[in-house]
């Protein structure tokens, strides 16, 4: 497993998330490729963050939150 899906893996584990968004075991993908497809917006979003910040190529803090935040738009 590649260091950022065990990243992803720790985020939407976490108690809290799997409480507060209703996610069941099924709905935990393994993979941030995975993540990036899911229909679960806390999923994707989180997924776009680890995958932003683990990237080869360099993303900046501020194109990373008009990301997340353009998504999180569109996801409403």
């Amino acid at each position: 497993m590649a260091r950022k899906d065990d990243i992803l893996s720790s985020f939407l584990k976490h108690e809290m998330l799997k409480e507060k968004y209703k996610l069941k075991k099924s709905d935990i993908p393994s993979t941030v490729h995975e993540a990036l497809n899911s229909d679960k917006p806390i999923v994707k979003a989180i997924a776009l963050i680890v995958d932003g910040l683990e990237s080869p190529t360099q993303i900046t803090d501020a194109a990373l939150r008009n990301q997340i935040m353009q998504f999180l738009n569109e996801a409403i």
